[in-house]
């Protein structure tokens, strides 16, 4: 048996993927008890006003503190594991964990993060317990390539952007560069689909006064939740994805676009190097590593990429003036994509679970 200690049903990755996981799980037979980490279970229910109804079928089931722990969550919430043996799974976007992820880190059993380079990250931060890789996943069968060319705007090159609002996800060096690209009368369209949860920030007043003066079209869409139909259709009307990010435990969009045999531009640094190449995508250089100058206590002292923006100018042309080129890397994306179906993680896992209780 196995606790999964995390969140199933807020609108964060961390979330949708501890769906995946347990009831990826629970269909090999492995017995599994979600746990919600912020309160009790019921508090989960009533915040998010719904929850998938095996998660509350699972949750009904006893608590075993016998039983191995995952805490999946950031890394200073790992202090909450209270398995026999204890687990913390999570995933940074800097060269380096806090001190107070590593101190806790150091008080699991082992740890997992999804990418080969964040299990690089960890050690080289001092990370004592052994790591393990267990890769996050997307759904192949949901996000897909269109049946059909889109019906609108086909004169046009759409480049889509899907974030959550930070520096850290590089929107400013995007929007330098999409107006260093492209005069006011090309025929492009940057589409921005953007999230912010937070109370402060204003995107779209950063968006305005970055944008001030002639710049090819920018649509934008800001804090509108999506059905899962309307997500796949953004992702299947635009003809490349781009986000300059400045680090990423995984990437999903970018994933996710690749399904949708969609190729992307990307910073060649951090996890998507795990899955995005030169043979199915538009890899984006860096110039190097710079301090993050945040003030966020998770990426203080710590460096992350600095996305090459003469790079980006040239690649948004490029995928812009090559259809063909595209179109050929945004079937090679997806079937790069293919091959990271959210099983092969829930079977790194379960490989895990099963190696545990072998005496």
């Amino acid at each position: 048996m196995l606790t999964w200690h995390s969140s199933f049903a807020a609108l964060t990755g961390y979330s949708g993927s501890s769906l995946r996981y347990v009831l990826g799980l629970d269909a090999l037979g492995i017995p599994v008890r979600p746990l919600y980490l912020y309160g009790t279970d019921y508090d989960e229910q009533v915040q998010a006003g719904g929850m998938h109804p095996r998660i509350r079928e699972l949750q009904a089931g006893p608590l075993r503190l016998d039983a191995p722990q995952v805490v999946y969550a950031p890394g200073d919430r790992f202090s909450k594991n209270s398995g026999r043996y204890r687990i913390g799974f999570t995933m940074l976007e800097t060269d380096r964990l806090p001190a107070s992820w590593v101190e806790q880190a150091n008080q699991m059993d082992e740890l997992w993060t999804p990418s080969a380079w964040g299990a690089e990250v960890f050690r080289a931060s001092g990370v004592r317990p052994p790591v393990h890789v267990v890769p996050l996943g997307v759904d192949a069968a949901r996000f897909r390539p269109a049946d059909a060319p889109r019906e609108r705007l086909r004169d046009r090159t759409i480049f889509l952007s899907v974030f959550e609002w930070g520096e850290r996800k590089g929107w400013d060096v995007l929007l330098r560069a999409w107006r260093a690209a492209f005069a006011p009368d090309d025929p492009v369209l940057l589409l921005l689909k953007i999230d912010c949860r937070m109370p402060l920030p204003n995107p779209v007043h950063d968006l305005s006064a970055a944008l001030a003066g002639p710049h090819a079209p920018i649509g934008l869409i800001y804090n509108q939740p999506l059905s899962g139909a309307q997500l796949l259709e953004l992702y299947q009307g635009c003809d490349c994805f781009v986000l300059p990010s400045r680090g990423e435990g995984w990437g999903m969009p970018i994933l996710e676009a690749m399904a949708c045999g969609v190729p992307a531009i990307a910073t060649d640094w951090s996890a998507p190097t795990t899955f995005l190449n030169a043979q199915n995508g538009y890899p984006l250089p860096i110039r190097g590593l710079a301090p993050t100058g945040s003030t966020a206590l998770h990426y203080r002292d710590a460096q992350w990429a600095v996305p090459d923006e003469d790079a980006l100018v040239e690649l948004l042309r490029r995928a812009a003036r090559n259809p063909d080129e595209r179109r050929a890397l945004g079937r090679a994306a997806r079937e790069e994509a293919e091959r990271w179906p959210w099983g092969r993680g829930v079977g790194v896992v379960a490989e895990r679970v099963r190696a545990l209780a072998t005496p």
